[in-house]
């Protein structure tokens, strides 16, 4: 009887230890699957909160460049008055280029239309999507119609 209950003792102790040993591997797997998955959520999230700045960027230039078109007197005028904003404006960190895509002076109906197209490097780029071209618009009144004769 004793030589089985050494034995019985034994086979105790022996698998308290594999439990500890699997829930320790089980462990470290979920870990590491887990990593694996919030990484890339991680670095993507990184992506979308730069460039979503990047387009409120986008979108403050191209309602400066029509503020300042809208004071023109002719579609020339507008058009060179929206790139020297263009010009002058200090861009996001990750902006490769910044330009005037339109630029639509309408007298009759009093408006004028800026469009803007800025080109955007992200910071982590993913793939198929290191660079990215977000365009923005903005209609402001003609402050400078002359009067009717």
């Amino acid at each position: 009887m004793t030589c089985s209950a050494k034995r019985a003792a034994r086979t105790r102790s022996l698998t308290k230890r594999s439990t500890k040993r699997r829930s320790r591997a089980s462990s470290l797997v979920e870990t590491l699957t887990g990593f694996i998955i919030l990484i890339p959520i991680g670095l993507a999230a990184v992506d979308v909160v730069a460039f979503m700045s990047a387009v409120d960027s986008n979108e403050h230039l191209a309602e400066a460049a029509a503020r300042g078109a809208a004071k023109a007197t002719s579609q020339d005028s507008a058009q060179t008055v929206a790139e020297d904003v263009v010009k002058n404006c200090t861009p996001v960190w990750m902006v490769q280029a910044v330009m005037v895509d339109d630029v639509e002076y309408d007298p009759v109906k009093g408006l004028v239309s800026v469009a803007t197209l800025m080109q955007l490097k992200l910071p982590i780029p993913l793939p198929g999507y290191d660079e990215i071209k977000c365009r923005a618009s903005s209609v402001e009144p003609i402050v400078s119609t002359p009067a009717p004769n």
